[in-house]
This record gives structure tokens, sequence and C-alpha cells, in this order.
């Protein structure tokens, strides 16, 4: 069973209390997932486990929530149904309407009673309160404290050959938390009523309502904020001495960059991951156009622009990805590579030997220079990872200094981005970071690698033996160009991985 993570939490508490915005304070107050190694994203289900500390976090959020609503008669109106029952009919009218988005599947009769049997005890905890009200402040407490709730319980058991067939609720959920983050609405809901999504045409039909709504936009910025290392971009301090022309807000331009670079490709432009990887079109404030080497006149805000198709293409030649991979002076090509490595092809690198010294002063060599004499001494212990798998790599990337800026000389002397990569297997001869990312883009395997990475997303788990097909076809059908992103997401959610238990999750 997966456990929310805590922006499911804070996401399914907003709807299904129907508040105004998500209660992240109180979600603020859970103590921290811890990261799973290998893993990049934060919904392994297996390390969501839940302990005291975060046990006695979820009953203070319950119990404080649950008397904010009922002590609010506007927002308790909106959680009860229209009847004019009054007393414990009322209550087993809620408990049946809430229960079935709180459990997010309808409650079985022994559980209705159940939670009734809770709803009488209302006036003994809450005695000042009125009898109705007190009760369903108890309910309500109750509902976010159930398992049925916290976790994305899956109850089929039926093996059907080699794979449990999940119910229609069980999809229903799966699409919400994959595409949404949230509890399904009541659309989604009426489809796993009425029976439909037990049909890949029922599935593909809703998933591609829930990508045209702007939760789905959350979720492929959460996607691509951990896959292109985001965060790190806070970390960005170039030398303000060196380079005067930014500030140090350039890493919180630069994640603002590539937000809306993302979101462009995938819902605007209904583009492919070539287009991540080779689109010169993106969007710059002031302070990026200055690094851009932009002319005209730019403010504050944000505008569209298309860069210099003879120095930038894609991603891997924004501000973003250059100045959170270099010191506050110099660029990092050993970092650069590594992450070209790990996150766009896929292909891990060994930790680096302990007490490796620093980088020696450049004593009039270029950048490149200096790295290689470093890295790539014969028989050293640093010389095949370096030589063969990472330099080739990040040393495609020089003519981009440490904002991100471009540059013909280094230290006086041209720019050498010239290297040999090996891409997939093969060695490919690349000039510079423009052909590094049209390399990487005719590539099958690297649009498997992010075909891989959207399977562990949305299945929150390390990709198995069985999505290997998948995952093969996916990359193939990306490189061909036939399959935009959100054409690729609709096919890993329709999968029969998706929408199928498999037999060993059985208890």
């Amino acid at each position: 069973m997966a456990r929310l993570t805590h922006v499911q939490w804070a996401n399914s508490v907003q709807e299904l209390l129907r508040l105004e915005a998500p209660p992240t304070a109180l979600a603020g107050t859970f103590r921290a997932d811890p990261a799973q190694s290998g893993f990049l994203f934060d919904n392994h289900a297996r390390a969501l486990a839940v302990d005291e500390a975060l046990w006695g976090a979820y009953q203070r959020a319950a119990a404080e929530l649950a008397g904010q609503v009922t002590t609010d008669a506007t927002r308790l109106s909106r959680l009860l149904p229209s009847s004019s029952a009054t007393g414990e009919a009322r209550a087993r009218a809620f408990v049946e309407s809430f229960g079935l988005r709180a459990h997010r599947r309808p409650l079985t009769p022994e559980e209705v009673e159940s939670y009734l049997g809770l709803y009488r005890k209302g006036p003994q905890a809450y005695a000042d309160m009125p009898a109705f009200e007190g009760g369903i402040r108890l309910l309500i407490e109750a509902f976010l404290q159930s398992p049925h709730f916290l976790y994305r319980v899956e109850r089929s058991t039926k093996a059907v050959k080699d794979r449990v067939p999940l119910d229609d609720f069980e999809v229903a959920s799966r699409l919400s938390y994959g595409l949404w983050s949230a509890m399904p609405d009541e659309a989604l809901f009426a489809a796993a009523r009425e029976g439909t999504l037990h049909s890949r045409e029922g599935v593909a039909t809703q998933a591609r309502r829930m990508l045209q709504d702007a939760r789905s936009s959350k979720v492929v910025e959460a996607f691509h904020r951990t896959l292109f290392d985001v965060p790190r971009y806070a970390a960005i301090r170039p030398s303000l001495t060196r380079y005067p022309q930014v500030s140090e807000r350039l890493g919180e331009y630069a994640a603002r960059e590539t937000t809306l670079f993302v979101q462009d490709v995938v819902f605007s432009r209904k583009g492919g991951y070539r287009d991540l990887l080779t689109s010169p079109a993106s969007f710059v404030n002031d302070e990026l156009a200055r690094v851009y080497g932009l002319s005209g006149t730019f403010t504050a805000d944000f505008v569209p622009v298309t860069l210099n198709a003879r120095e930038r293409k894609g991603v891997l030649t924004q501000v973003g990805f250059l100045a959170s991979h270099a010191t506050s002076v110099d660029p990092d090509p050993i970092h650069r590579g590594v992450f070209v490595s790990e996150r766009i092809i896929c292909r891990k690198i060994g930790a680096p030997p302990a007490n490796i010294p620093p980088l020696p002063a450049p004593q009039g060599r270029t950048n490149r220079e200096v790295v290689a004499s470093h890295t790539e001494v014969p028989g050293s212990a640093c010389a095949n990872c370096h030589s063969n798998l990472i330099n080739p790599l990040g040393f495609p990337f020089e003519n981009f200094d440490a904002i991100g800026g471009y540059r013909t000389t280094d230290n006086g002397h041209p720019v050498d981005a010239s290297a040999s990569p090996t891409i997939n297997g093969a060695t490919v001869r690349v000039r510079d970071a423009l052909d590094l990312a049209d390399a990487l883009a005719a590539d099958e395997a690297v649009h498997a690698c992010y075909a891989q990475h959207w399977v562990e997303y949305l299945h929150g788990r390390p990709l198995a033996h069985e999505d290997g097909p998948l995952v093969e076809r996916l990359g193939k059908l990306s490189k061909e160009g036939s399959l935009s992103i959100v054409d690729l997401v609709v096919e890993v959610v329709t999968s029969e991985g998706f929408v199928n238990r498999h037999p060993e999750e059985l208890p």
C-alpha cells in the first residue's frame, strides 16, 4: 500500500474538506520522508512509512482540521449532503457521501455502521458543541486518520493469469494521484461507478481530460523539477566580482525559466522529449537576457524569446543547468557530465574514491586542460571513468561559463568543446553542446531513459523487469517524433502494469 506523500495529503485534504487552499502549513509540520537510494522521486511506496512522529502529526492535523470545519457553518455546509433528513439519518447520508470520497470508494455496510457508532460518541467527546456538529467533528477526525485515507489501499486480489486487475475505483485513484497528486474528482468517481475504467479507452479518455486540468501542470512541473534537479539552482552563487551582470537571485530566475520552458513544450506546443533537448525557445527576464546576450528592452517580467540557435539548444544549454553545475567562477564539466550520464542517458556513475584533492590552479591553462590533467592521468583511480564516461559528456559545455554565458575563449585560449562521448554503446564525435544535444535527441536509448523516469514516477517504484517492453516501445516512438510528452504519459497510465497489480503484491 502506497502512503500519500505530504503533497498528496495536503491536496487531498483540500479537496476532501473543500478548503480554499491546501493546508501546507500543517503538512510542513510532518517529518520529512527519507530519500530512497537510487530512486529520483519522493513517492517511492516502500520509503513512505508512518512512524510515531508522523502518526502524532497526522492526529494533530486531523483534530485541528475537523475543529476548523465544524465550527464554521459555511465550511460545514459545503460537506453536508443536501437532505431534509435530520439527526442520525443526516449523519448516515454524510458518512456515505463523505466516506466515498475519503476512502476513494463506496463504504461497505459494516464500515457505515462502524462510523455511525463513532458519530454517536460525539456528544461525549465535544460536550460544548451541538450533538450533530460534535458527531460530525469526531467523524472527520476519524476519516482523516483512517488508513483508507492515508494510504492508497488496493484490495483487489483475484488473479487473472499473471496479473490482478484493479477495480474501477482503484484505477481512479492511481490516475488521480499519478496525474494530479490529489484524490479523484466527481467526474472520475462517476467513471468508476459506471465501470468505464475497465477498458483502455475509458482510462485514456479520463487521462486526457485530466491532463487538460491545471492540476496536471503542477505534476508535470514537479516531475521535471526533480529530473532536471531544479532544487540545485538555489545553490547558484556566482562571484559577483567576476560576473557583475547578475544578482544573487540568478538561481531563482533560472528556476522560473525552466518551469516556463517545460510548461510551454508540454502543454502549449504539445511537444516531445526532443523539444526539451533541442528547442532554442525559452523565457527570460532582464537579468537572464543579459546572460544570453539578447538585445532589446527587457523588464523583471518573463517573456518568450528565441535564443541564438548557433549557441543554444534545449534545457542543457540554459542557465539553470549550466550555472548549477559550476563553481562561483568556473564551469564544472565533471558534474555536468555526471548529470547527463545519469539523468539523460540512465547510465550510473560509480562513487568517486575517497580523499580526492581539489583541482589545481590554472597557471595559464584552460578549465578543460586543468580538469583533464587532474582526472585523466593514465593508471590513476580516476582515469577510466573520467576519460570514457564523464569528461566526454562534460567538455562539450565548455563554451558556457559559470553563469551559463556563452564564451569562445577561456583564460586567453580558444575554447575546445569537442569530445567523443559514448551514447548507447556507440562513440559519437561532437564539436560542442549543440552537437551533443542533437546526438542525445537522436538516440532511442535516451528517449527510453526519459520514458523510464515517467514509468517510475507514475508507478511510485523503481523500474521492474516487466516494464522493459513498454519503456523500449515508448523510447522508439518518442525518438521517431510520433509521441508527445502528453501522449507518453497517457501510454504509461493505460499500460498493463498501471491498471493491474502484480501477483507478488498479494498477501
